[in-house]
């Protein structure tokens, strides 16, 4: 079912151990996706908002709460979409 979710942009810093820590995080709008559908559907829906100016070299990561929208080769976070505890 498709449902509109807040878009939250990363501010990330990076770290020998782990990777990526979330600084901060902004509000940026919504977008609207069913949280079933495929990384290249997601991807799309976050191209088509504006929110990415290419759907190559993105991937998505769920960490319970959020999906997050990561470069594919390293791995930082971009922009969240916030589902909370909806799934």
């Amino acid at each position: 079912m498709i449902n509109s979710y807040k878009v939250l942009s990363i501010d990330a810093w990076g770290n020998s151990d782990e990777g990526y820590d979330w600084n901060t995080w902004y509000s940026v709008g919504t977008v609207d996706i069913d949280l079933e559908w495929s990384t290249q559907q997601i991807l799309q829906a976050m191209y088509d908002a504006g929110y990415i100016t290419q759907i190559e070299g993105g991937d998505i990561e769920d960490d319970q709460y959020n999906l997050v929208v990561v470069d594919h080769i390293t791995r930082e976070p971009l922009f969240a979409i916030e589902y909370g505890n909806t799934i």
